[in-house]
């Protein structure tokens, strides 16, 4: 593998950090609110016991931020430095690393309060909660909106879109939807569309 390639290999929406409260900036939470991005953080972890010296571990929050786009380790490495930080950690599954926030999957380490999660800027976190899956309504009525924005209409388009900007939200609905969505999409595709000539908007 090249080495343009492992750069690519190591971009991703989602990234998380642990924050200890001791070394991060009293306001680091206005600090990634001003960024503008979506992130959500755990409650305050004061109940982690380390493995080897059964000793408490020092206390510190987890936090995900989850980006419109893809970013490479080096651009996250600026947030680490703005929150003193350690180094970022790409996050693979989303719902899982969510769900690591209070320790849902982890039935041997502390069971922190769920209600203690704090989202901001609009991060997205409740269908990830269980493993029932995503809120495929909402999910749906992004995309339906999306494609009226953009116009497109075929459901590669689509498909490609989703894996590269929205794998994390959007995938698992549009390979589980194949066959409303391309039914959208073939109909939309052949609706008549009149054209408002003052605006230049499309009338649906």
């Amino acid at each position: 593998m090249s080495e343009k390639d492992v750069q690519k290999d190591r971009r991703a929406r989602s990234w998380s950090w642990i924050v200890y409260p001791e070394s991060a900036p009293d306001n680091w939470r206005q600090l990634l609110d001003e960024t503008g991005e979506k992130w959500i953080e755990s409650p305050l972890h004061d109940k982690d016991i380390n493995e080897t010296t059964n000793e408490l571990k020092k206390p510190h929050w987890h936090i995900i931020v989850s980006f419109e786009n893809k970013k490479s380790y080096n651009q996250m490495l600026k947030i680490s430095e703005m929150l003193n930080a350690p180094k970022p950690e790409k996050v693979g599954s989303l719902q899982g690393a969510v769900q690591y926030l209070w320790h849902r999957n982890n039935p041997e380490k502390y069971q922190y309060n769920k209600s203690e999660i704090v989202a901001h800027n609009g991060f997205k976190y409740r269908q990830y909660l269980t493993d029932i899956g995503v809120d495929t309504d909402s999910i749906l009525q992004e995309v339906v909106a999306w494609i009226q924005e953009t116009g497109c209409s075929e459901y590669g388009d689509l498909v490609d879109y989703s894996v590269s900007e929205k794998f994390d939200d959007w995938f698992p609905t549009v390979r589980s939807q194949t066959i409303f969505l391309t039914a959208y999409l073939r109909s939309n595709r052949h609706k008549p569309r009149l054209i408002d000539k003052e605006t230049g908007e499309i009338k649906q």
